[in-house]
């Protein structure tokens, strides 16, 4: 499984705008509606938004992975966005959120969906891979950067 081959360059924004972390998700999940295996759009949101009232999709290093498994989801997808002003997605976090990656899966797909987010979650660890997302002029510069860290780990 590999990021470069889910995340499609028309699913990566680069320029969002969001003063909460409410609004950062809000604006991820717009971005999903016309994503091909996407389903129902509202039910969608709603398995969203309850995935991440459970607890901070934050994982560290100013990168967050909101995700909801549903059957909403037809298969697996991927949204990128980039904040330029990062948002705290926990009150008391040293850290603010500059780089998301929405992801929607089926509920059916449990290996694959903890396998994906395993992947990403290693990979967006990687400082010379979270420079080059935060500097990436366009979707097709962070699809190489994607690229290039599967290729020196394969």
């Amino acid at each position: 499984m590999k990021i470069s081959e889910i995340l499609r360059r028309e699913f990566i924004h680069l320029d969002l705008e969001a003063a909460t972390k409410e609004d950062a998700i809000h604006q991820l999940a717009q971005l999903a509606k016309g994503h091909p295996n996407l389903g129902d759009f509202p039910s969608f949101c709603r398995a969203l938004y309850e995935r991440e009232a459970t607890g901070s999709t934050e994982i560290g290093h100013g990168v967050a992975i909101p995700h909801a498994r549903t059957d909403q989801a037809k298969d697996i997808f991927l949204v990128m966005g980039r904040l330029r002003t990062g948002v705290k997605f926990e009150p008391h976090a040293e850290e603010s959120v500059r780089l998301l990656f929405l992801i929607g899966i089926p509920k059916r797909m449990v290996a694959e969906y903890l396998r994906l987010v395993g992947i990403l979650a290693r990979q967006v660890k990687l400082d010379a891979l979270r420079e080059r997302l935060l500097f990436a002029a366009g979707p097709d510069d962070v699809i190489q950067a994607f690229v290039e860290v599967e290729n020196a780990t394969a």
